[in-house]
């Protein structure tokens, strides 16, 4: 979520700083800025925070500021030094301000910063529904974690509201490296503490990659993945459903069917299965299908892509289909090298490469899934419509 930023400075120099912060953190972004004999009577309603250079001793500016923090409906302040004296921080608190930084001002303690900032500051805004998509491979090995890593960095940079990524590969998960992420906390967390996971507490917890990702990754310890139940990810998912703080929640759910990962099927509203041309991963991909119809899962809203398509090689789009008896949906092209050279660097290709032939492909996936949200949101007013004309 963006935590959208005023900015008033006495320099352009330092404008072009304090603006470089913002843009550097995860969350920030600057809305407006304003030298400081151009300071507003209102702050911009559009603001989250204000930051706000603050040179030598002001009394104008002092009353200004002592104003705005007065107001709590009004975004809280931070304030930058050049030089900083204890007299002049404790000055600077008694007038209400949230935060203080001095020259230079370290990326790690702007982003604490904006951590500590509570959600109802942030102005957090509800999604409509959450959408629950699991990718589930047919064996290891064919990509199903690079496609979820990417599939969720674009549908994040469509900018309609916050992506979580759920590794659930609990013995060997390995989001984390396709992200470069070090996150304090895993999945484990969340299950121990579902009761508590209000929105305030999802900031603390979970790993915010860019402004509309976040990454809940897979236990690190064996023994803390054989205590998950279904019954933990089941009360979990749905509650992660039920606050509609995300716009999609992607599940990576490996390649291995078992209570854990049928679970998060059942409660999916999109369930994609990940193939490549090979004879075992067809093979495999076949058993899953009839499995799913054996358990009564026949319903799953199951879709095929397969990965690392090669257009020249032995069989067809037309060929896979005839032999799985589904049709396929779409294909990812192959590229070893690219895709190996993302992950060993741990940014998505989508992002390193966004022209790439495998990004284009993975767009056209990415944009079935906006499009089914613009569908579902026309259908629920016409839904609506016609019950209001019914009651005419």
């Amino acid at each position: 979520m963006a935590i959208n930023f005023c900015l008033y400075y006495q320099t352009q120099e330092n404008c072009q700083y304090l603006k470089n912060i913002i843009d550097s953190s995860r969350q920030g972004k600057l809305v407006e800025s304003k030298s400081l004999d151009n300071l507003p009577a209102h702050v911009n309603s559009g603001a989250n925070a204000i930051f706000l250079e603050y040179p030598e001793d002001n009394p104008e500016l002092d009353q200004w500021i002592k104003k705005i923090a007065a107001d709590p409906h009004n975004p809280p302040i931070f304030l930058f030094f050049q030089e900083i004296s204890t007299e002049r921080l404790w000055k600077a608190l008694r007038l209400g301000a949230k935060e203080c930084f001095t020259f230079p001002i370290r990326g790690e303690e702007f982003q604490e910063a904006l951590d500590r900032l509570p959600l109802t500051v942030t102005g957090l805004e509800l999604s409509e529904g959450t959408r629950l998509i699991s990718v589930l491979g047919c064996k290891g090995g064919v990509g199903t974690t690079f496609l979820t890593a990417n599939l969720a960095y674009l549908l994040a940079q469509e900018q309609t509201g916050q992506v979580l990524i759920v590794d659930l590969d609990l013995r060997y998960g390995q989001m984390v490296y396709f992200f470069d992420a070090k996150p304090k906390y895993t999945l484990i967390k969340a299950i121990e503490n579902s009761e508590h996971l209000d929105s305030a507490y999802i900031q603390s917890l979970f790993f915010q990659y860019d402004k509309n990702l976040q990454l809940l990754p897979a236990p690190t310890r064996l023994e803390e993945a054989e205590a998950i139940t279904p019954e933990h990810l089941e009360k979990t998912l749905r509650h992660l459903k039920n606050l509609r703080y995300f716009k999609f929640i992607l599940v990576d759910a490996g390649h291995q069917l078992d209570e854990i990962n049928l679970k998060a099927l059942e409660l999916s509203d999109n369930v994609i299965l990940v193939a490549n041309q090979s004879i075992p991963a067809l093979s495999n991909a076949k058993k899953l299908l009839e499995l799913f119809q054996l358990l009564g899962l026949e319903n799953l809203n199951l879709e095929i892509w397969l990965n690392s398509w090669q257009k020249h090689g032995d069989l067809t789009v037309a060929d896979v289909s005839a032999f799985l008896g589904k049709e396929v949906k779409g294909t990812v092209s192959s590229d070893s090298e690219q895709v190996g050279r993302s992950i060993n660097e741990g940014q998505p290709l989508t992002k390193m490469s966004p022209n790439h032939t495998i990004c284009r492909d993975l767009e056209g996936m990415a944009q079935e899934f906006l499009e089914t949200e613009t569908e579902d949101r026309k259908g629920s007013w016409r839904d609506l419509l016609k019950f209001w004309r019914k009651e005419k």
